[in-house]
């Protein structure tokens, strides 16, 4: 599983080690399968700054005070449904604590991009995790840390 989807077996590392609820933001539009075809798509939507609509959101974001938010490196950013997850949630007075999987490129301006979203009053998690997907399996201790 882990080598399928990297960021998603992350997640499930980090909730084994701190509880709380699990979310998936997930696009009504498919994403091509192809990876080539993918890349190019990805690169379309960074370039136009779109904000593909979501299939739902959280509807009580209300209840918590530290918002985990997971996500794979994408063209040095992040993913744009990311994006519009931001625009569509209000995480004013939150923890953000960010986390990247990512081929080469590291965190890029991923960190700097989703701060640039996020409200002034948030609070974010100085130390983001960033690991290069072949090592994801191995970094249950840089979480528990």
């Amino acid at each position: 599983m882990e080598e399928m989807f990297p960021a998603m077996w992350k997640c499930l590392q980090i909730q084994e080690n701190v509880g709380g609820d699990l979310f998936s933001i997930r696009f009504i539009q498919s994403y091509p399968v192809n990876y080539e075809e993918l890349i190019d798509y990805g690169n379309e939507e960074k370039n136009e700054n779109a904000r593909p609509e979501l299939t739902e959101q959280v509807t009580d974001m209300e209840n918590y005070d530290v918002v985990f938010l997971g996500f794979p490196n994408w063209w040095y950013s992040v993913p744009m449904p990311v994006l519009t997850f931001l625009d569509e949630h209000d995480l004013a007075r939150k923890k953000i604590v960010l986390f990247c999987s990512h081929g080469t490129g590291g965190l890029s301006g991923s960190v700097q991009d989703i701060t640039a979203e996020l409200p002034d009053d948030c609070e974010t998690e100085e130390n983001v995790i960033g690991v290069y997907r072949d090592d994801i399996p191995g970094t249950q201790t840089e979480i528990q840390g």
